[in-house]
């Protein structure tokens, strides 16, 4: 009988890829290296902070040059 992983209570089965430019991967690194986490566990952590925190006015960071601030 082989032993595997256990089963996690609420599996992460959706895979997000995207871009990232060597100076935002070696943030994300960096952080989520002094923090003790996975990038993928800085970058959720990050994400609740957004959700929660009261709406801000943001740059839109994409390339669209016509886009305006964007409340978040």
């Amino acid at each position: 009988m082989t032993m595997g992983r256990p089963k996690a209570e609420i599996p992460r089965n959706k895979i997000v890829n995207f871009r990232v430019t060597e100076n935002e991967y070696e943030k994300i690194s960096r952080i989520a290296k002094k923090k003790n986490l996975t990038k993928t566990d800085a970058l959720l952590r990050g994400i609740d902070l957004l959700e929660f925190d009261k709406p801000k006015k943001f740059k839109n960071l994409s390339s669209n040059k016509n886009s305006d601030d964007t409340d978040i």
